[in-house]
């Protein structure tokens, strides 16, 4: 199977555990086994060359909070989230719902100092700045409330943009009315997109072996977010699990086109075009990544494999 190629590459360590666990969905196995990693590492994988393991670590606690969140423990979520900040502090969407987090446990401050960095490194977050302005209205700052919905306006959805005015109107009127309490939660609620579940249920699929039915959920997925590498590289891995490895190539290829410096493809592809036999391609796309990331264990151990290969040519 194709994952299991892939770990097959890296020697036996926490960080091996750790990816097998994520590529298991065993969040909470996988937080704990990166948390050992970066214990033996003394806390620093600081660099451009440590980037697929950040990236790999904070996509385990993300997602062991939303676990954490679903069981209604917030205080541990926000506690994962946390490390996820520490890790790579550019994610609004992070930041965001830790600063939920922290507003359910009642921590108002920290809350409300969340979402401002969630804002300020994607000022039309339209649920941040909904949310700021709940923040405000809940504390009795109505002119800071105002502000920030109009502030909201001007990223609202279309679809959102009249909900915006009808609660700017009901602050001004009667802030505390259940009107008001009503349109924030219809503001904030989180609905999932089509497209977003297409990806859950595809991933579950992935992780559950049924790759037909990962592939047929992430090519509606795909045809709803096109830009979106995550999406080709996941269908890219689910064509590799079925032996399907040209179609697998094209999606890591569409992924590298939108973001040329995405680790995750990068590895796939080499190790796909390694797989099909296309030796010297695959050692094109490990060069780019020993350039992006020296240390990586996995691109090493690839190249040990690929060098006497194409050295007897």
């Amino acid at each position: 199977m194709f994952i299991n190629r892939f770990l097959g590459f890296l020697p036996k360590s926490n960080l091996k555990k750790a990816l097998g666990f994520l590529n298991k969905g065993e969040y909470r196995k996988s937080c704990r086994e990166f948390e050992s990693y970066l214990a033996r590492k003394a806390g620093v994988i600081g660099g451009k060359d440590q980037e697929m393991i950040r990236m790999y670590m904070v996509e385990s606690f993300i997602e062991y909070a939303r676990e954490l969140e679903i069981a209604g423990k917030y205080d541990e979520a926000a506690i994962e989230l946390e490390k996820a900040v520490e890790l790579q502090p550019h994610y609004a969407d992070v930041h965001f719902t830790l600063g939920c987090m922290y507003g359910i446990s009642g921590k108002t401050v920290n809350a409300r100092e969340s979402i401002k960095r969630s804002l300020a490194i994607n000022p039309d977050y339209f649920r941040a700045r909904i949310m700021l302005a709940k923040s405000y209205r809940d504390d009795g700052k109505y002119d800071r409330c105002i502000e920030e919905m109009g502030m909201a306006l001007s990223a609202a959805p279309d679809f959102f943009s009249e909900k915006v005015r009808e609660l700017t109107r009901e602050i001004r009127i009667e802030p505390d009315g259940k009107n008001a309490d009503d349109l924030f939660e219809l503001l904030l609620e989180e609905k999932p997109s089509s497209s977003q579940v297409s990806k859950q249920i595809a991933l579950e699929a992935v992780q559950n072996g049924d790759y037909e039915y990962a592939i047929t959920e992430l090519k509606k997925s795909v045809s709803m977010n096109p830009n979106y590498p995550d999406l080709h590289n996941l269908l890219g891995i689910a064509y590799a699990n079925m032996g399907m490895t040209d179609d697998a190539v094209m999606e890591f290829e569409t992924a590298l086109k939108v973001n040329p410096d995405y680790l995750k493809a990068r590895i796939n592809m080499a190790l796909t075009l390694y797989e099909k036999g296309s030796s010297e391609e695959a050692m094109t796309h490990l060069k780019v990544i020993m350039n992006l990331d020296p240390e990586n264990e996995l691109a090493n151990n690839l190249l040990k494999e690929l060098e006497p290969v194409l050295n007897k040519r």
